[in-house]
């Protein structure tokens, strides 16, 4: 019996071994013998990068493919499976689609009434060029609706209902509609704001960091790397500037600032920036739908369960696709890109920084006029990424770094936890999308599966307190690394955080 045990066991292997991951027209060829699994999800494009690396931890020799080069929009994760997962074995090919545009939003309402979204075609007459890999994947630009099996969304479903965070025409989900939705903790997301270039330096003359006229001090790339001294360089900036920034009728920038003198003046002093007086307050944050515009709403203005006391977030109706971000020494008040996904507002806070010579000593007093722009991002996006560099910084928020080893102890609060979910009459309990669904669920948070992404992802994600035995602080190995010890309340990211473990 041990000896068949082992003949069944070295033909498995083999099988794995001889399937070269899935090409297009492998693609196909499984698709037509009917043994390929397809698996689209859709949201939440600030965990994008968690989402890949937990499908690369369970498919053999996995090929990347996007809608294009960048792949902001969609991107797809093609290969067999290395172990079972759920009620498909070691073996299976598997075409996973994560669906970026429109963040969390997409991973909620059209998952919620089963409606037919784009999604990303994978095929050898739709995929060109490419060789699968991180640094060249397959490009496949067309799409076609299809209704997506899950959702991912930065907050809770319920959250994505108010009106600040639904995009225009779309109706909020009836109470009967959420309900029918298969919701579960996914893991906890770490935000953070970001600056462009020109504001990093700008604000670390500010403070003391570097002298007036000095080079910017730049963060390592690999965040592994970083240590108290690399915290001690990275500048901050006041909650209530962030929100003030954020909200509409909040600063004056531009040259109603030189009369309310309430702009950048009030972190840049003119002695950094002589022209700190006319420069804009450049906005650059995600549409309506975005569960990381609907994070930054609740965090930073309060709009959660209740419109008591909230505070009007700053947009622009119209303004996502506008391919460039403006630039300005002088003129409106604020100037606001919005875009539909998360590496729409990388590239436009790199489009405030594009012209900036960073280094150059002469730059504080050259009156080049270059702007100062912020956003918001999940902490799992890293500007120094692949030997690049997109433009922007994180900066602390009063004095405390968005990093994981302060977040996860309760010291950083920018923090909420992530969902997925399904709708029930789309994916039944106990069929074998459901099963495959609910280990990636349980799965894709767990210390272990956080320990096997890279750096930059870890930095983003935490795992849930009830994701892992014990208490926090007796935690050893990944536990002690990625296990957070608080949370907010069930469904409630208007809830204060707390320590609960």
């Amino acid at each position: 019996m041990n000896r068949l045990h082992t003949i069944a066991a070295a033909a498995l292997l083999a099988a794995i071994g001889s399937a070269h991951a899935l090409t297009p027209a492998e693609v196909d060829a499984a698709r037509a013998n009917g043994s390929l699994k397809e698996v689209t999800v859709a949201g939440a494009s600030a965990l994008r990068l968690s989402f890949a690396a937990y499908a690369g931890e369970i498919l053999s020799n996995m090929h990347r493919y996007q809608n294009d080069a960048a792949g902001n929009n969609h991107r797809a994760y093609a290969g067999v499976l290395n172990q079972a997962v759920g009620a498909w074995g070691a073996g299976t090919p598997v075409v996973i689609y994560k669906r970026d545009q429109g963040g969390s939003g997409q991973g909620v309402n059209p998952v919620a009434t089963a409606a037919p979204i784009a999604h990303m075609v994978i095929s050898g007459a739709s995929c060109t060029a490419g060789a699968g890999t991180v640094a060249a994947p397959f490009l496949c630009g067309t799409t076609e609706n299809r209704v997506s099996d899950a959702g991912i969304s930065d907050v809770e479903p319920a959250l994505l209902q108010k009106s600040v965070n639904l995009p225009a025409g779309t109706p909020a989900l009836t109470n009967e509609q959420l309900t029918n939705l298969d919701v579960a903790p996914l893991v906890q997301g770490i935000f953070g704001v970001a600056v462009n270039k020109k504001a990093y330096r700008a604000l670390q003359m500010a403070q003391g960091i570097i002298p007036v006229g000095g080079q910017m001090i730049d963060v390592p790339a690999d965040q592994n790397t970083w240590t108290a001294a690399t915290l001690a360089t990275i500048p901050s900036l006041p909650t209530e500037f962030v929100r003030s920034a954020l909200s509409t009728g909040g600063l004056n920038g531009g040259n109603g600032n030189a009369t309310t003198k309430r702009g950048w003046n009030i972190v840049i002093p003119p002695s950094v920036d002589p022209n700190v007086m006319t420069k804009t307050i450049n906005v650059v944050r995600r549409t309506e739908g975005s569960g990381t515009q609907a994070a930054s709403n609740v965090f930073f203005l309060n709009n959660g369960s209740s419109e008591l006391g909230a505070v009007a977030p700053l947009n622009v109706a119209g303004s996502a696709g506008n391919p460039t971000v403006v630039h300005r020494v002088t003129g409106p008040a604020f100037v606001v890109q919005e875009g539909a996904g998360t590496g729409n507002v990388e590239d436009g806070l790199g489009k405030v920084s594009a012209a900036d010579t960073i280094n150059s000593v002469e730059e504080a007093a050259d009156g080049d006029g270059i702007a100062y722009g912020l956003g918001v991002l999940g902490r799992e996006n890293n500007p120094l990424r692949d030997g690049g560099d997109k433009g922007y910084r994180f900066v602390k928020l009063d004095g405390v770094a968005p990093v994981r080893a302060l977040a996860k102890a309760g010291d950083y609060p920018f923090v909420f936890e992530a969902t997925m979910q399904w709708n029930k009459a789309v994916v039944p309990a106990g069929s074998e999308k459901a099963a495959f669904l609910t280990a990636l669920r349980s799965n894709l948070g767990k210390p272990s599966a956080l320990a096997a992404t890279d750096s930059n992802t870890q930095q983003g994600v935490m795992s849930p307190p009830a994701s892992y035995a014990g208490t926090y602080a007796d935690a050893t190995g990944d536990a002690a690394l990625f296990g957070s010890r608080v949370a907010r309340q069930a469904n409630n990211s208007a809830s204060p955080l707390r320590i609960i473990k």
